[in-house]
């Protein structure tokens, strides 16, 4: 993928500046706030849509590091308002992180040609997919409602859905704050969640709702702690 930061258009992250971006991650999560895994073994091995809470700028980071793989093998799909609008955001975002706009009610020419981005980064880079179904980042670190988009996604693009659930983020970077604290972080995966049929006289719009259903279970299950603590790991390497 090819790097280019036109207002509609998608961020390309540059070889050279996602490289940094990842290495900086991986020290910040070592050194400066702790990084536990669990459930890193639960990853498919192919491309997948990367479903968690969203209570942070650092939930990102948090999430591509916690997986162990590339920076570029990723792209979030981030608010066009937020991401694509404003100049200083494009700036410094850019180099570092792919990033495909959505807008936050997207009509269905935006939303096609958002799934169009999609698809060209899955086929071209054999990667994967972030996005929040929250839409938007938790004020005060606890989980909004889910919005249907993850289900429509994961319809339209074929891909399984992998939850996660991302523990002190809100507190080391809150919404507002510029500046990280020093604090333990946790990622946990869940098993990856796989498209089931359309069944006999069901609707489109009740096959999302259910998906959408199963995925907030997921991961509130995960936000309970409840996995074995023998799966609990530090930062896996880099693959």
């Amino acid at each position: 993928m090819t790097g280019r930061q036109g207002r509609g258009d998608a961020f390309w992250a540059s070889a050279v500046g996602s490289g940094l971006f990842e290495g900086f991650c991986r020290t910040f999560f070592k050194r400066y706030c702790p990084l536990a895994v669990e459930g890193h073994h639960l990853l498919p091995d192919g491309p997948f849509l990367l479903c968690s809470n969203h209570a942070s700028h650092a939930d990102s980071a948090a999430l591509m590091t916690a997986t162990g793989r590339s920076f570029r093998s990723f792209a979030l799909i981030g608010a066009s308002d937020y991401f694509f609008r404003s100049r200083r955001v494009r700036l410094f975002v850019s180099p570092l992180m792919n990033v495909i706009p959505i807008d936050r009610e997207p009509g269905p020419k935006a939303l096609s040609a958002c799934l169009a981005t999609c698809r060209r980064f899955i086929q071209q880079t054999g990667g994967s997919l972030i996005l929040y179904p929250e839409g938007t980042r938790s004020p005060n670190g606890e989980m909004r409602t889910f919005k249907p988009g993850a289900a429509l996604f994961t319809i339209e693009l074929g891909l399984p859905v992998v939850p996660a659930y991302i523990q002190g983020t809100h507190r080391i970077l809150p919404k507002g704050c510029a500046v990280p604290r020093m604090g333990p972080v946790t990622v946990r995966f869940g098993e990856s969640l796989a498209l089931a049929r359309l069944k006999l006289g069901e609707s489109p719009r009740d096959q999302r709702r259910h998906i959408i259903e199963q995925l907030t279970r997921s991961i509130r299950m995960l936000a309970s702690g409840s996995m074995d603590e023998e799966l609990v790991a530090s930062v896996p390497e880099k693959r």
